[in-house]
């Protein structure tokens, strides 16, 4: 017996509760601040970092943690997937089709 590969419709949503983080890293001793939702207290660690150590390089990062939800399955949402047969649209997901 075969397997059957389908594609299903998936949704990356981000979780509006933590929202961006920004990361701090000295790149000579790998020290880092904690994650913070302000760009400016991560810059302002480095600095400190600077006068603490010398070290003078670093990296600004900025991350955002999301979920996967399955969008285009009824028994998974109860909507249709298509705002055009009513399902509701959502301007800050992104779609992709995945083989599964």
């Amino acid at each position: 017996m075969r397997a059957q590969g389908r594609f299903l419709e998936w949704t990356l949503r981000v979780d509006p509760k933590v929202g961006l983080r920004h990361v701090g890293k000295c790149l000579i001793c790998w020290e880092s601040c904690v994650d913070t939702p302000s760009v400016d207290k991560a810059r302002d660690w480095c600095l400190k970092h600077l006068g603490a150590t010398g070290h003078t390089g670093f990296r600004l990062s900025a991350f955002e943690f999301f979920d996967a939800i399955l969008t285009d399955h009824p028994s998974v949402n109860d909507t249709p997937a298509d705002p055009d047969q009513g399902g509701a649209t959502r301007p800050w997901a992104k779609a992709a089709t995945v083989r599964t």
